[in-house]
């Protein structure tokens, strides 16, 4: 039987920061899920539902500023709170039920990397989705120069991000749900998008500290961030044990896409195995 839980744990700065977890009567391990820019855990209930099914205890958090966490919409004092955010997680609501594979979506996938990279933790493995390592969407130069000045002085400033639900999914009734889901927003912050640039770098430059297996899944029409980027990011990835899918008409979000189901199949052939 499966068993549903919610609730919050505080960040560094005492922000208090929502999670929930799916768990099953027999667990094989814990699957730790990261949701991207403007959306939020809630988001992974289909994918979490799933691989409870095989015996994965599934535990999804809100980002600060995002979902049911604390925090303005699209507002980050500095990038590195989600790093320390996420360490404070693992340390002290993660319970380590056998193996600990992590999951990153697109922002999250980049705050996850980061994290591996900085921490080197005792992780199974890695699994991303259309991780953000380098930018499709053109930001336009005039939004990209306000966003320095604005980091300076009125850094809680938060801009329109640029996501458009069309280049997320093909899927209608996926769309549409996007569109009435109150907890997805459309903000982004000067710290938070010049740190996503900052850290695109950063994560390449340190890609060989990533010891763990390694499954990226990767959209062949994404409008968002970079393929390409994620592609010389897996060239550079040390472990044998690595794998890259690509879903040449899927869009961003491959696990809410037409493909969802391929998708799906491929991550669990990759994980169950720990």
């Amino acid at each position: 039987m499966l068993q549903r839980f919610e609730g919050y744990f505080r960040g560094p700065d005492d922000t208090e920061l929502f999670y929930q977890t799916w768990t099953p009567d027999k667990i094989r391990g814990t699957f730790l899920i990261t949701h991207g820019l403007a959306e939020h855990s809630e988001c992974y209930h289909h994918v979490a539902k799933e691989l409870s099914e095989d015996g994965w205890k599934v535990l999804a958090w809100d980002l600060r500023g995002h979902g049911r966490s604390e925090g303005k919409r699209g507002y980050v004092k500095d990038f590195a709170l989600y790093i320390e955010d996420l360490t404070h997680l693992i340390d002290k609501v993660v319970k380590r039920d056998g193996n600990l594979v992590m999951f990153g979506h697109s922002m999250g996938g980049l705050i996850s990397i980061r994290y591996i990279e900085s921490q080197e933790p005792d992780v199974a493995a890695l699994c991303l989705s259309s991780p953000a390592l380098g930018l499709t969407a053109k930001v336009p130069k005039v939004k990209e120069a306000l966003a320095h000045v604005a980091l300076r002085w009125v850094p809680t400033l938060t801009m329109y991000n640029e996501i458009k639900y069309e280049d997320l999914t093909r899927d209608e009734d996926m769309l549409k749900s996007h569109y009435a889901d109150t907890l997805r927003h459309d903000k982004i912050s000067p710290g938070l998008f010049l740190g996503m640039v900052e850290n695109f770098a950063l994560a390449s430059e340190q890609a060989g500290q990533i010891k763990p297996p390694v499954l990226m899944q990767l959209s062949g029409d994404d409008r968002l961030v970079s393929t390409e980027a994620s592609r010389d990011f897996f060239q550079h990835l040390p472990s044998k044990n690595k794998e890259l899918h690509i879903y040449p008409d899927s869009l961003h979000e491959v696990f809410n896409d037409r493909d969802r189901a391929k998708a799906l199949a491929d991550l669990k052939k990759f994980i169950n195995p720990f």
